[in-house]
């Protein structure tokens, strides 16, 4: 099931991309569920604790509460990192101020049909490689094994034969190396930033010659072998968010 918002305070916008998408190609081969606000305050109460959605259109220009707070009201949310957000606009002059919200495309009003469903399909296609990810890392404990959401890992550190596991919850410490996890993980979200360091991207705040900060302010050293290939891959995966 792909559930889709749809945010905008004009309501022929609101139906004309809900018919869009129910008779759109990819509406016969997907079970899609359609929730539809026509305010950013409506949109953002419903995301207060949750975000239930997978894909967000989302017009700009709205009283109030515009598309623009709403978008960072949405990503305040770690969690909501992979949630695709499209921006529906007659206004192109936004785009700079579009960037820390992470938009997934924008469609320009009015909208052309064909554009709409390529865009459309495009962003569906992502949203279920997403679904057929591994979600859980198992850990083995203390003869037990404990699974923990691969999206609340913030890094992974080795300790001689320990990896310290951090999440946003805690830490832990159990037997394995660094390598070994490493494997388990999906590689375009985790980057290994130093021999002693594996870091989800998702938590990267900046990026300098000989550090990280995370979004916690906690500070991480990058070897100088690895700074260049670190740079490189964090451009492609923020890439990989907007593309």
């Amino acid at each position: 099931m792909i559930h889709i918002a749809i945010c905008d305070d004009d309501m022929p916008t609101t139906e004309n991309i809900e018919s869009l998408i129910v008779n759109s190609s990819i509406h016969r081969t997907e079970k899609i569920d359609i929730s539809i606000f026509y305010s950013g305050e409506s949109f953002t109460k419903a995301i207060q604790h949750d975000c239930p959605f997978d894909l967000i259109f989302m017009d700009i220009e709205m009283r109030e509460t515009d598309g623009i707070k709403a978008g960072y009201a949405l990503r305040e949310d770690v969690h909501n990192d992979l949630v695709q957000l499209i921006y529906v606009s007659s206004h192109e002059e936004y785009h700079v101020q579009l960037f820390d919200v992470q938009p997934s495309g924008f469609i320009k009003k009015p909208i052309h049909g064909e554009s709409f469903e390529q865009k459309l399909m495009s962003v569906i296609y992502k949203i279920k490689r997403q679904q057929n990810k591994p979600k859980l890392l198992p850990v083995h404990q203390k003869g037990s094994k404990v699974l923990f959401p691969i999206r609340d890992i913030m890094y992974l550190a080795s300790d001689r034969r320990k990896v310290i596991l951090h999440t946003v919850e805690g830490h832990i410490e159990y037997y394995s190396t660094l390598s070994e996890e490493e494997n388990k993980l999906p590689a375009e979200h985790f980057v290994r930033i130093h021999q002693s360091y594996l870091v989800n991207f998702y938590y990267i705040k900046q990026i300098y010659s000989k550090k990280i900060i995370l979004m916690n302010g906690e500070e991480l050293p990058i070897s100088e072998k690895q700074n260049a290939a670190v740079k490189k891959s964090y451009l492609k995966f923020r890439g990989s968010l907007i593309g």
